[in-house]
């Protein structure tokens, strides 16, 4: 029997239809973070933010303090920023600042004990950080290590702790503000996919 050149193509097509759907179910289904993960990354910056605030409450946080501490993570963005935010972008970046942020809290805590002062709050925001920072490890295996020293000054005065305390929740604050929004926005698209 002879086929034409013409079958033979059409052939092939029906081939390639009918082994499409294999090839298609073999294939992972997703890149990124699943949608449950991220629900729960968020519920636990609700709690880590909902602590750093029990904190700042007992402390008088609007005092003029003229405590600088330029190795904390900083949050320079506007709300329009909010509209760009990218799963891995963003979840690599909130994991190095709360790495870092465990980082200037385990400092307080050794200074802390050291002067013989309450840390337990400290203690728990730190072991919280750790937790959430598991969990970005495990949504982005791919993260790479992170530095895990951090050459900070002495706080040897009753007064430094209270100031470095302040600035440190102060500034955890925003930083969790800043990722909890970023956060709901990366819900959002994931519930919402684009056609």
């Amino acid at each position: 029997m002879k086929l034409l050149p013409e079958s033979t193509s059409f052939l092939l097509f029906l081939l390639l239809l009918v082994d499409l759907p294999v090839l298609s179910m073999s294939r992972p289904t997703s890149v990124g973070p699943h949608k449950d993960n991220l629900m729960r990354l968020l519920q636990q910056m609700r709690r880590l933010l909902n602590l750093v605030q029990g904190v700042l409450s007992q402390l008088d946080s609007e005092l003029p303090f003229d405590h600088n501490i330029p190795s904390l993570p900083t949050v320079h963005y506007r709300p329009q920023d909010l509209a760009a935010v990218q799963v891995n972008t963003s979840l690599s970046q909130l994991s190095s600042g709360l790495h870092s942020f465990k980082l200037h809290l385990d400092w307080l805590l050794h200074w802390k004990n050291q002067s013989g002062l309450e840390s337990q709050e400290t203690k728990v925001i730190s072991n919280h950080i750790q937790v959430i920072n598991n969990l970005v490890q495990r949504m982005m295996p791919q993260l790479s290590p992170q530095n895990s020293t951090l050459t900070l000054p002495p706080l040897t005065t009753a007064w430094d702790l209270f100031q470095t305390s302040a600035v440190v929740y102060k500034r955890l604050q925003l930083f969790s503000d800043w990722y909890l929004r970023a956060l709901q926005i990366l819900i959002h698209q994931a519930n919402n996919p684009k056609q």
